[in-house]
């Protein structure tokens, strides 16, 4: 595919491989399901459902690596590898009992220095080739933090449209070096760094607008079956989407990533915008597969997601 068919490209730093056993049904055998995984394939899958062209950036080696090219090809999602010598990541987990339990798990090495100069520029012109470009993070640092401030500062000066789902030392990085055109970050993650003290709103709320005030001109937290919390434009929104019985809350949030993306390439206003994003993350969770949706389903939930203003509306 020409490079100018994508409209969205992503920066993925820890694609995996991941194997994962199910009980059959019945007394059928054990199902063995192999998939790609991490947090910027799961994105891509859900803006695909979006009608978006996403491109993921990352990278790639080994034997784990040569599946999961062929996998992700299958998918119909576009890769840019970035061709490594050390095996990309691998997890199997067994899912008979309902929960997911780590069976073996092949960690994610730290790019050399080639690898790393190969990454960064790759993802650069991606992004200015690209109408928006989504950064997410990395579960071990794969590459240097001070990546992400550098990303931050160049894409900045590029004045490409950037959507993070980032938090921790790379989200400070990356406002130290530049801005955030949006922001989304979970509570969860805000628990972690120690920016939250519980699930409670009110924290939320302060956070939300102090990571306004450092550099992201937009925030989204998503706060897992709790209504989620957004500041666009100095107006505060509750966002409540629709009641449902989840197959499995995995995957919610970069499904949310990824409707907060496809908003921002089409200039939704913030309403709809929002909209989008929540029945995205609604659509996720009535299914076991990551980033995976009913393409019909999405619209007619992101029309039963109730938005509520809780700040003024600017005069």
């Amino acid at each position: 595919m020409a490079r100018q068919d994508h409209t969205i490209a992503i920066f993925s730093p820890h694609l995996t491989l991941t194997v994962t056993i199910e009980a059959g049904r019945d007394e059928s055998p054990d199902d063995i399901h192999i998939h790609p995984g991490g947090q910027g394939f799961w994105v891509a899958r859900m803006l695909r459902h979006l009608k978006e062209k996403p491109l993921l950036c990352g990278p790639i080696g080994g034997e784990s690596g040569g599946v999961l090219r062929s996998l992700i090809s299958q998918w119909g999602i576009d890769l840019s590898p970035v061709e490594v010598q050390e095996s990309t990541p691998a997890i199997v987990q067994d899912r008979r009992s309902g929960e997911r339990t780590s069976i073996a798990v092949a960690p994610a090495p730290s790019l050399a220095r080639h690898e790393l100069d190969d990454a960064y520029g790759r993802i650069l012109d991606h992004a200015l080739s690209s109408e928006v470009v989504v950064i997410t993070g990395q579960s071990t640092e794969i590459v240097p933090v001070d990546t992400y401030r550098r990303l931050g500062h160049d894409l900045a000066s590029a004045e490409v449209t950037v959507v993070g789902d980032l938090h921790g030392a790379e989200l400070a990085a990356f406002l130290e070096g530049g801005h955030l055109d949006l922001l989304k970050i979970s509570d969860e993650d805000l628990i972690e760094d120690g920016a939250l003290a519980d699930e409670q709103e009110d924290g939320a709320l302060d956070e939300l607008h102090r990571l306004g005030e450092s550099g992201a001109k937009k925030v989204v937290i998503s706060r897992g079956p709790h209504p989620a919390l957004a500041l666009i434009d100095d107006v505060t929104y509750r966002v409540t989407g629709p009641d449902l019985e989840p197959a499995d809350y995995r995957g919610a949030g970069d499904s949310m990533t990824a409707g907060l993306a496809a908003g921002m390439r089409r200039g939704l206003r913030a309403e709809d915008l929002l909209r989008l994003a929540s029945g995205a993350g609604a659509a996720n969770v009535t299914r076991h597969g990551l980033g995976s949706a009913s393409d019909d389903l999405i619209p007619r939930l992101a029309e039963r997601v109730a938005i509520e203003v809780l700040t003024p509306l600017p005069q």
